[in-house]
């Protein structure tokens, strides 16, 4: 490869570098001969080779080449084993000089993710110089020979080079190539993740599926570890079926697609289950193959039932259930309809999973939503009611039971000892609770634990020896006020180089010499002055004489510039940080109207917020918003009055205060 003077990439010189049987070098470009193709491996050795001993594509076609490596199957089905695809313009050189350029990437333990600092770059250049003898009588200094001397010079990244580079540092899958070219063409500083995970797509399990119009649409039984299907999670409801309607189809399980890392190791998807469908065939039913499906098809006319005692699917005589659920009658329920009723109470230990479902009678066992509310009309007493992105209501009494609605909301007129979570929630009475929620209304707090980032109670006090605490959640700055100070400093370091360079320059312009030079240079420039022919020998000696002065003060212009540059990115990135820091304050407000009782108002640092308690279990939430907090936590402490609160962001602990 050559290298024009100023540093950029010159026309690369072509060399008749050896290319393995699949790979032709035709007019166009370098194709891939799929029908040579190595599909027992081959592509990725010759990669090594290719890249390790120097050289680099020409207008490399990434799609392409991950393809080829990672997704070679995708290949064939988009064009057939007959086809040649273009894969590159060419190979060339990388050599080492230019390989200097490129730094280390950063990825991440896991593998998932790689990023780049892209900073302007440099390169070292070679150029002659004329090396003078002593003056002559005339007072001419002849040139007596030249010497080589090495320049840096500003020059620009290769998307192709970067490519090579980052193989051979072990990112081999997943560059975001429009991302890099960006980066380039800008020839700015920027941090940017340049490459990234592909997850392994998950198969599908072999499921029972509705067949039959006839039916309500339902998820299919939960399967066993043994490979049969528990038909005591099919929801408790018959439709009429006709004899030889298609009940149910086995939907084949369909194996998933691996990912990648980063480092192009694949990330295996986990085998599907399968189970056997004839093992679910009851009375009233037969299993048919139809082409390749296999049917679970009615024998008879009749209702859908569901015999938990024997795990079959049969068409019997009408059906209707209103017993409530329990292990005499249904049995756990699994249902996939939009809505469901029940009249009769819900047994302890007895779990309802759903979406939409209202609770006419007590509730004492476990009720779980995807995506739909929970309508309590009567009591929940020592259960469970869990909205997976609904909401919660109770009509009746909370008792002595957990209810969480995370997605949602939940509300309640009554609850007593009982633990309560949910995105908002609002209660007219509280007795002896722990409750948590982004936004927590309670009419009245007995004796409560409550913890949240806008919370409203009308009355609080105490109860059977419990005062009422409430943790207001507020956001932990420690990370983010180091990163803004990190900035700061990076900031002052690149103003120091700035002064740094300024006075060198003026140390520089203040030699009598160089100032004389300096200003008849400009007045040259400006066309202030003409030189006759000998003034212009003369003057093309002086510039020689000052040369090297001349060019320590661009470098020293360049150096600014950069400086400048970087002060400016580190500016709009601690600008940004202070808005996220300014945010994460916002709307934390703690209001009481009446303080009746024994009360107690803390603030408790939640670096995720409430998404943070999530996965903790419920004695440790109960355990956490009964802590008292120590004193600089401290917002109210008293048995009468009010409060209204709001939080107020800490100043900056920033780098130029200490």
């Amino acid at each position: 490869m050559q290298q024009s003077g100023d540093g950029t990439l010159a026309e690369q010189e072509k060399k008749d570098i050896p290319l393995p049987v699949y790979l032709l070098r035709q007019q166009g470009g370098l194709f891939v001969d799929l029908s040579m193709f190595p599909l027992g491996g081959g592509f990725a050795e010759y990669i090594d080779r290719l890249f390790g001993e120097g050289y680099r594509f020409v207008g490399l076609d990434y799609p392409v080449f991950t393809g080829l490596l990672y997704d070679y199957d995708a290949i064939l089905e988009a064009h057939g084993i007959g086809a040649k695809m273009k894969l590159a313009g060419d190979v060339a050189d990388f050599p080492p000089q230019r390989r200097a350029l490129y730094k280390a990437v950063k990825v991440d333990a896991e593998g998932k993710r790689a990023e780049y600092l892209f900073e302007p770059v440099q390169i070292e250049t070679v150029v002659e110089v004329p090396v003078y003898g002593e003056p002559g009588a005339d007072g001419v200094a002849p040139i007596i020979g030249s010497a080589r001397k090495a320049e840096l010079k500003p020059t620009q990244l290769d998307l192709d080079e970067f490519l090579a580079d980052m193989w051979l540092r072990g990112v081999r899958f997943g560059i975001d190539v429009a991302a890099v070219a960006g980066a380039i063409a800008r020839a700015e500083a920027a941090r940017l993740e340049v490459a990234h995970q592909m997850d392994a797509t998950e198969g599908s399990d072999a499921e029972i599926e509705e067949a039959s119009d006839a039916l309500r649409r339902d998820n299919s039984p939960k399967r066993l570890a043994n490979g049969k299907a528990d038909l005591r999670r099919f929801q408790n409801r018959f439709p009429q079926i006709a004899s030889g309607a298609r009940l149910l189809k086995k939907k084949k399980r369909v194996l998933g697609k691996p990912g990648f890392k980063v480092s192009g190791a694949m990330i295996e998807p986990p085998l599907p289950a399968d189970f056997d469908l004839l093992a679910l065939a009851g009375e009233g039913t037969r299993v048919e193959s139809q082409g390749a499906n296999e049917y679970i098809v009615a024998s008879r006319d009749g209702f859908l039932s569901l015999d938990v005692a024997t795990n079959h699917i049969a068409v019997t005589e009408k059906i209707e259930n209103k017993g409530g659920v329990s292990a005499k009658t249904t049995g756990d329920l699994s249902l996939a309809g939009d809505e469901f009723i029940e009249h009769g109470e819900v047994q302890e230990g007895r779990v309802v999973e759903g979406k939409n479902m209202t609770f006419r009678s007590d509730v004492y066992g476990d009720i779980v939503s995807q995506g739909g509310f929970i309508l309590l009309e009567k009591n929940l007493s020592g259960g469970r009611a869990r909205s997976i992105g609904g909401d919660v209501t109770s009509n009746g009494r909370v008792l002595n039971s957990t209810v969480e609605a995370w997605g949602g909301r939940v509300t309640a007129s009554y609850a007593e000892g009982s633990l309560i979570m949910g995105e908002s929630v609002v209660i007219e009475r509280a007795v002896n609770c722990e409750i948590l929620a982004g936004d927590v209304q309670v009419g009245s707090a007995e004796g409560c634990g409550v913890a949240g980032k806008k919370v409203g109670i009308g009355s609080s006090r105490s109860c059977r020896d419990k005062q009422t605490i409430v943790a207001m959640l507020v956001p932990a700055l420690t990370q983010i006020d180091a990163q803004i100070n990190q900035v700061d400093k990076a900031t002052a370091e690149c103003r120091q180089a700035i002064a740094a360079n300024a006075q060198e320059l003026a140390r520089i312009k203040s030699d009598g010499e160089v100032a004389q030079y300096l200003a008849l240079a400009a007045s040259l420039q400006q066309g202030g002055v003409k030189l006759t022919a000998a003034q212009q020998e003369n003057w093309q000696k002086m510039t020689a004489r000052f040369d090297r002065t001349r060019r320590m003060m661009e470098k020293l212009d360049a150096g600014t510039q950069e400086q400048s540059g970087r002060i400016q990115a580190f500016e709009q990135e601690r600008a940004h940080l202070l808005e996220e820091r300014e945010k994460s304050g916002e709307g934390i407000h703690c209001g009481i109207a009446e303080v009746a009782g024994d009360t107690r108002v803390r603030t408790m640092i939640a670096p995720q917020g409430i998404g943070g308690f999530q996965q903790a279990a419920a004695s440790e939430l109960r355990i956490k918003l009964r802590e008292p907090g120590l004193s600089p936590e401290l917002v109210f402490l008293g048995d009468e009055g009010g409060l209204d609160w709001n939080y107020k962001l800490p100043e900056l602990d920033s780098f130029f205060n200490k």
